[in-house]
């Protein structure tokens, strides 16, 4: 059995401590092989917004995959968010910003994220087809029975979630994935836990949503997601914070190999 915990758009600077706190303790007592976090760890992209991120991730003894999000570029200066807008990411990350592998399941990261762009939205993401396909041999020359690709945007908008998303080059890269060996992508963005099975013509993988650690809301309670590989099985459960405690739910069940597309 290999556990992996899903979290995304902590948002510190606007973080929830209280969600923050439960969410440690509740990681702490479900012992994951592997900690995946898809993006915005910051509110503004200030260097002390990254420092309280690094502090809180050092809690988990565990191997850690973090990619960037949109609000992981300094918001308020123009000229760096141009020029070099993940410096201050990098500068923390950049040895968890890679591959993480940890029993029988690999995520490789990928980045959505653009400091700026021609376009009225600057938080909507951007796929790097080039860099999604090195991203796909990587999870594909591992032996790992999970195969998972981790960034901050949805290639699609999520059913039924109140932020609808349009990511540059989503469905090419949608189709890619699902012609690929790898079987599952890790998001976040939209703050909505979520699990979607994406068909394509060419085949399909899962496409699993984590909500947030923050007091930036979208009519979802604070969360993040445990995916468990057991016997050729992935399920994955959202774990909510409530005022009374957090709570478990099972989002899915779903084979691991490939013919579960057919």
């Amino acid at each position: 059995m290999t556990l992996i915990a899903q979290i995304s758009d902590v948002h510190f600077g606007a973080e929830d401590d209280r969600a923050i706190a439960e969410a440690a303790a509740c990681i702490e007592e479900a012992g994951p092989d592997m900690l995946v976090l898809c993006g915005d760890l910051t509110q503004r992209g200030k260097r002390s917004e990254f420092e309280a991120a690094a502090t809180w991730l050092d809690q988990f003894d565990l191997p850690k995959l973090v990619v960037p999000g949109n609000h992981d570029t300094p918001m308020f200066n123009l000229a760096a968010r141009a020029a070099e807008p993940f410096k201050r990411f990098k500068s923390l990350f950049s040895d968890l910003f890679d591959v993480a592998e940890a029993g029988e399941a690999i995520a490789v990261g990928l980045n959505t994220a653009r400091g700026w762009q021609v376009r009225r939205n600057w938080a909507e993401g951007t796929v790097n087809l080039d860099d999604l396909d090195e991203a796909i041999i990587r999870a594909a020359e591992s032996d790992a029975a999970l195969k998972m690709i981790a960034c901050h945007h949805p290639f699609h908008s999520l059913p039924g979630a109140p932020l609808r998303t349009r990511t540059r080059r989503g469905r090419r890269a949608s189709d890619k994935v699902a012609a690929s060996h790898v079987q599952m992508l890790l998001t976040g963005h939209v703050h909505t836990p979520s699990v979607t099975l994406r068909q394509r013509a060419n085949g399909c993988y899962l496409a699993v949503s984590s909500g947030t650690l923050s007091v930036r809301l979208r009519a979802e309670p604070p969360s993040f997601n445990l995916v468990r590989l057991e016997d050729g099985n992935v399920s994955v459960d959202r774990c909510d914070m409530h005022s009374d405690g957090p709570k478990l739910s099972r989002m899915g069940e779903f084979e691991a190999h490939a013919s579960a597309c057919s």
